[in-house]
């Protein structure tokens, strides 16, 4: 048993921080490996200061690392966002790349703003995970096995290599993610869930008109996977928190996967859902104004798209749930079928979807 497993620490964000902190206060050749990582150059005689979890308010939020790196006049400040299994957080690079939060920054550590440099990184173990806003590199845990790393300390030697070790395991399963889930290969829930977001990722990323998204819900005693698909015409201009709920919607198609039982195999079914922009649970909006309102255009997005639906001879059932206005039945033995299956039937609704969204904006129902 390795240490990592020992102490059972590998998924935990902190931790993981901690961990790779003392690594960089250890030797400036291991941190400066990352920082070529990431394309980051410092020159030689460079000073570093590194620290972790820097409060930065709560409309912020807290940075994981905070690496300042001093060469006669020039500073660079580098900020790190540690992804170990989870996704990022709302809008939580847009967050930390913000001027405020720059500002925040240097007024923290007396510095000018115009003075400091920055460089923003996103390291996470899903190779998948990327960040919303593209000031950040996104950095895969998978390079700390692609390199010589220097340690000076043997302690963090015989800690980095373990880690290195349960690198490894976990990211083999995740090269042939449809042959490890058809072969029921032993895999934790997070391996699971990146192996179907590889394989739905993969899928439908060709299609730059998509809006692909994912993530991980908790219902029923159960954690499942999420994976997201819209389009930028399926979704309000503004805000419901502006424009009102009255012409507010967030259309996409989604699918569940139990990340807790290993013999879910497959997709069962797609759902539609005409949701608010931007989401929010029906407890903290069935208050505010033109909530029935909202709800009639649900109503009329879900019978229209059943129509639409059912005249093309998709099967379909109709539903009216607070999220749910449809489900279509994916219907597949292995892996491979579910993945075309989803691909099928998408491409078979995603033009009724349109054509009833563009109908209701010709109506100004929603916009």
């Amino acid at each position: 048993m390795s240490i990592i497993d020992a102490l059972n620490v590998f998924y935990r964000e902190d931790t993981i921080s901690d961990f790779l902190i003392n690594c960089f206060k250890d030797s400036n050749d291991f941190l400066i490996g990352f920082l070529n990582e990431a394309k980051i150059q410092v020159g030689d005689y460079t000073v570093f200061h590194v620290d972790t979890r820097v409060g930065l308010g709560e409309n912020i939020g807290t940075p994981d690392i905070i690496i300042r790196a001093l060469t006669n006049s020039n500073m660079k400040f580098i900020i790190v966002e540690n992804k170990m299994g989870a996704v990022e957080g709302h809008e939580q690079t847009n967050r930390y790349e913000s001027l405020e939060a720059r500002t925040r920054i240097a007024n923290k550590y007396n510095v000018a703003l115009e003075n400091i440099e920055f460089h923003f990184i996103f390291l996470a173990l899903d190779t998948t995970a990327k960040p919303k806003n593209s000031k950040f590199t996104f950095l895969n845990y998978h390079l700390f096995l692609q390199r010589e790393w220097s340690l000076q300390n043997e302690t963090l030697q015989l800690i980095f290599k373990d880690f290195q070790h349960k690198l490894h395991n976990f990211y083999e399963p995740l090269n042939n993610p449809y042959e490890s889930l058809e072969l029921d290969i032993e895999m934790d829930g997070i391996q699971r869930k990146i192996c179907w977001q590889k394989i739905l990722f993969e899928a439908f990323y060709p299609n730059k008109e998509l809006v692909l998204d994912w993530g991980e819900v908790g219902g029923s005693g159960r954690s499942n996977f999420l994976f997201l698909i819209s389009k930028p015409t399926w979704t309000s201009d503004k805000p419901f928190r502006k424009s009102g709920l009255a012409q507010t919607f967030n259309v996409h198609i989604d699918s569940y996967i139990n990340m807790l039982d290993s013999r879910s195999k497959s997709v069962k079914e797609i759902g539609i859902r005409f949701e608010s922009f931007p989401y929010e649970p029906h407890s903290k909006i069935k208050n505010l104004p033109n909530y029935k309102i909202f709800m009639e255009n649900k109503s009329i997005f879900g019978d229209r798209l059943f129509e639409r639906v059912l005249n093309r001879g998709i099967l379909a059932k109709r539903k009216n749930t607070k999220l749910l206005v449809m489900t279509i039945q994916i219907q597949a033995m292995t892996i491979h079928e579910t993945v075309q299956n989803i691909k099928k039937q998408f491409g078979a609704i995603e033009r009724c979807i349109d054509e009833v969204v563009s109908e209701m904006k010709r109506e100004n129902l929603i916009k």
